[in-house]
C-alpha cells in the first residue's frame, strides 16, 4: 500500500476558502483508479494536511496528476507550492472496519522526524509503538514509512480524547529513543474536516 502526505499553507484569511475547495471540488476529482481513502485536517493556523492511501505507486502517479490539476486552481489561496511526500507503507494496520463513502470526523496524529537510519526507526516503531496501538481503545488505523530521511507515522482515532489517552505512552517511549532521531519529532494533530473512503476499509488491511 502507498501513502501520500501533502502539507500546504493557505494565505492569511484563505483557510476557509481552501477547505471549501477541498470538500466541493478536490475530493470528487481525486477518485482515481487505485484510490483507497483520503482525508484532510487543519492542524495549525493556515496549515492544511492531507493524507491519501492508494494501492500502489502507479495509483499514486494517477493521484499526483489529479492533485496537480487541483493545485493549479489554488494560486490565489495557497501561500506557495505544497510539500508532498509519498512512499510505500512499511508498517500499517487497520483496527476498525469503515464503509465506503465515509471519511470525515476522525482525529488524526501525523508525526514527522528526521532520521539517518530508516531501518532503526522502523524497528523502533514496530517494537515500541505498535504494541501501544494494540492495547489502545478508539484506534481506527495506524501506519509508518520513511521518505528521503524523514520518518512519518500516523494514527487515526474515534476522538481527540482517545488519542490523548495514549500520547503519554508514546512520549515515554520517544524519550528513551532520542538517538534515533536527528531532532525532536514534530506532531500534527486535528480532526478530519473532509475525507472519503473510496472502498470498504476492513480490519487487518496492511
Amino acid at each position: 500500500m502507498y501513502a501520500v502526505v501533502v502539507r500546504g499553507q493557505a494565505q492569511d484569511g484563505k483557510m476557509e476558502d481552501l477547505k471549501n475547495f477541498i470538500k466541493n471540488e478536490a475530493i470528487p476529482s481525486l477518485e482515481v483508479e487505485g484510490m483507497i481513502s483520503i482525508g484532510f485536517c487543519n492542524p495549525e493556523e493556515n496549515v492544511n494536511l492531507g493524507m491519501a492511501f492508494l494501492t500502489d505507486e502507479e495509483a499514486a502517479d494517477r493521484f499526483g496528476e489529479a492533485r496537480s490539476q487541483n493545485i493549479a486552481k489554488l494560486q490565489d489561496i495557497l501561500a506557495g507550492p505544497p510539500n508532498v511526500q509519498e512512499g510505500e507503507i512499511t508498517l500499517g494496520k487497520i483496527y476498525q472496519e469503515r464503509p465506503a463513502g465515509e471519511g470525515d470526523g476522525a482525529f488524526v496524529r501525523v508525526v514527522f522526524a528526521k532520521v539517518d537510519d530508516a531501518e532503526t526507526a522502523e524497528n523502533f516503531v514496530k517494537e515500541k509503538i505498535f504494541p501501544i496501538y494494540e492495547e489502545a481503545e478508539g484506534l481506527r488505523g495506524a501506519g509508518f514509512m520513511v521518505v528521503e530521511g524523514e520518518a512519518i507515522s500516523w494514527n487515526f482515532w474515534d476522538s481527540e480524547d482517545a488519542a490523548n489517552a495514549v500520547v503519554p505512552k508514546f512520549n515515554e517511549e520517544l524519550s528513551s529513543a532520542e538517538e534515533i532521531f536527528n531532532e525532536a519529532p514534530v506532531p500534527y494533530m486535528g480532526t478530519i474536516y473532509a475525507g472519503k473512503n473510496f472502498i470498504d476499509i476492513t480490519k487487518g488491511m496492511e
